[in-house]
């Protein structure tokens, strides 16, 4: 079957222009994702499906036991879920709705915001998922880490971040 309207030279050129420019306007549209700076870098996590989880694992710096703290997040924003931890001491709630396998267990619907900053040491051995995924794993470096819920342009999630 012959094509009605075969390509010419121009009209190759003027597709390829076309598709190009389409795919510039595709990479630079907007999405909602998950930034999350550390001194280590900066990771985008894109927020493609409605809620996507975060858990933050973390050595506790006075009773040197595991902490998990549990989040939702999705384009409007952050939400403390649940908390997860071994010892009362300084800095860890003292209330709990269960205890299993070795932690205390605190349900949470907490908004957090849009934008919200944790700061860990080495020590803390932190480590953070997005889903089952790693995005930071034992950070080596002292410092705030900041997480936000922010409009990035597609290309950057593409790029996977700094």
């Amino acid at each position: 079957m012959a094509l009605r309207y075969p390509l010419t030279s121009s009209r190759k050129q003027k597709f390829i222009v076309i598709l190009i420019l389409s795919l510039v306007i595709i990479a630079l549209l907007p999405i909602s994702a998950l930034r999350i700076e550390t001194k280590e870098g900066t990771f985008y996590c894109p927020l493609f499906s409605s809620t996507i989880t975060m858990i933050i694992s973390y050595t506790h710096s006075v009773s040197l036991t595991k902490v998990v703290d549990i989040y939702k997040v999705n384009s409007k924003g952050i939400w403390a879920v649940e908390e997860r931890w071994q010892q009362f001491d300084a800095g860890q709630p003292l209330d709990f709705q269960k205890a299993e396998n070795g932690f205390f267990i605190k349900k949470l619907n907490m908004f957090m915001g849009k934008e919200w900053k944790y700061w860990f040491i080495p020590l803390n051995n932190v480590s953070i998922r997005m889903n089952s995924d790693f995005i930071v794993h034992d950070m080596k470096r002292e410092g705030i880490v900041d997480f936000a819920v922010v409009k990035v342009p597609l290309i950057s999630i593409l790029a996977g971040g700094d």
